[in-house]
């Protein structure tokens, strides 16, 4: 068993124990599981080169380890796929994290857009603060 280091949708890091020989999707497995995700099909690994500045999505029906080419086991959980309607989410926890992802790519310029658009996603920003909102107060 070996840990992996992966960062977490709310910016904080976690290890998770994977056998050296497991497929991505052992891992993904793990996380999902420990974040309660039930729609899984919005997220993925990614791993940087940091030598190359290129970020690679890992793939869940690989050997991590080949994947991984000598680097280290350091991974960030990420959404891969952003709904074209983000309202047809069902699950809470998915529906948070793509949130989080949403606003921090938003801040960081990491997705650009018009303004048009960046309102448009202002205001599922202020739509999914109200439903969490809601869960704190009535869960």
């Amino acid at each position: 068993m070996q840990a992996a280091r992966v960062r977490l949708p709310v910016g904080v890091y976690k290890a998770f124990e994977v056998s050296r020989g497991s497929e991505g999707e052992a891992l993904f497995r793990q996380v999902t599981s420990d974040l309660s995700i039930e729609e899984r099909e919005y997220f993925s690994f990614c791993f940087y080169d940091k030598e190359e500045g290129i970020r690679h999505w890992l793939y869940n029906d690989k050997k991590i380890l080949k994947q991984l080419k000598n680097l280290p086991q350091e991974f960030s959980f990420e959404v891969k796929f952003y709904s074209t309607t983000p309202t047809t989410i069902v699950d809470d926890h998915a529906r948070y994290y793509v949130f989080l992802q949403l606003r921090r790519d938003i801040l960081t310029g990491r997705l650009p857009a018009t303004a048009d658009t960046h309102a448009l996603h202002g205001s599922f920003v202020v739509e999914m603060t109200i439903k969490c909102i809601k869960c704190y107060f009535f869960f």
